[in-house]
């Protein structure tokens, strides 16, 4: 009976043992099969495909936009570039000054500039920077914008001629009985009037009187009111009130 149990025993210790050695036969036949490490193998290389195709996609896209970016930013600004205005503080002899310097001046094109310079070559020189005036083209609000930024060396204005004087000088009331007043004369036409007219005028006493025909002289007559800026001794105010009193012309006599 004992020999039986023993036996018994030993056979299911032999059952055991070869269950236990078929499990760990089985197990490293599955996890050491060849499909598995040819499938592990496989999806590496893919997946580093992919991602390196990817990241390489994208760098040709970013450099795209970047270069589309570039030539969009390049072509606006071109579009929009404006014409070069006074941006540094600059001041200019306009007796010496050349084309491309005239043009840094505000409201100074290319075309302005070789107007400014034909005037200059045919007059010989500026006299005065309001003499800039005459070019054609320059007025008073392109004047007002560059006067602090031009210059003449020795700049010349107009000098009233002397005159003798003879005798004592006769008073006003023994000269005339009635004198006329402003209201009554203007508007004053200035490339007509007479001295004693245009002293009617505010701001305006003798000197400046013969001051004005002096330039009207040479200049064979006033082309418009704002050449009293040329005048010595008016300001800007001055001639802005004169102004409102006077005409151009010369069919018109003198009041």
């Amino acid at each position: 009976m004992k020999r039986d149990a023993s036996t018994i025993k030993y056979l299911l210790f032999l059952l055991l043992s070869a269950a236990v050695i078929g499990a760990a036969v089985f197990f490293f036949h599955i996890t050491d099969k060849p499909e598995n490490t040819r499938n592990t193998v496989t999806i590496i290389p893919k997946t580093e495909d992919i991602s390196t195709e990817y990241t390489r996609t994208s760098r040709i896209s970013t450099t795209s936009r970047s270069k589309t970016t570039t030539r969009k930013t390049t072509s606006h600004t071109s579009r929009t570039t404006a014409v070069p205005t006074t941006a540094e503080f600059v001041r200019l002899d306009i007796n010496s000054a050349d084309a491309d310097e005239l043009t840094k001046l505000k409201g100074i094109g290319e075309v302005l500039a070789q107007e400014i310079i034909s005037y200059r070559e045919n007059s010989g020189r500026f006299r005065n920077i309001e003499e800039i005036m005459n070019v054609k083209g320059i007025g008073e609000s392109i004047f007002a914008d560059i006067r602090d930024h031009i210059y003449v060396i020795d700049p010349i204005y107009n000098e009233p001629e002397e005159e003798p004087v003879i005798g004592d000088t006769p008073d006003v009331e023994q000269e005339t009985e009635h004198v006329p007043t402003l209201e009554e004369v203007s508007p004053v036409n200035i490339n007509t009037a007479e001295r004693d007219i245009l002293m009617l005028l505010p701001h305006v006493d003798e000197e400046i009187a013969d001051r004005i025909i002096d330039f009207r002289e040479r200049a064979g007559g006033f082309r418009n009111e704002y050449e009293l800026l040329l005048i010595d001794g008016l300001s800007r105010s001055d001639a802005a009130e004169i102004m409102e009193y006077i005409t151009i012309g010369y069919s018109e006599k003198a009041p």
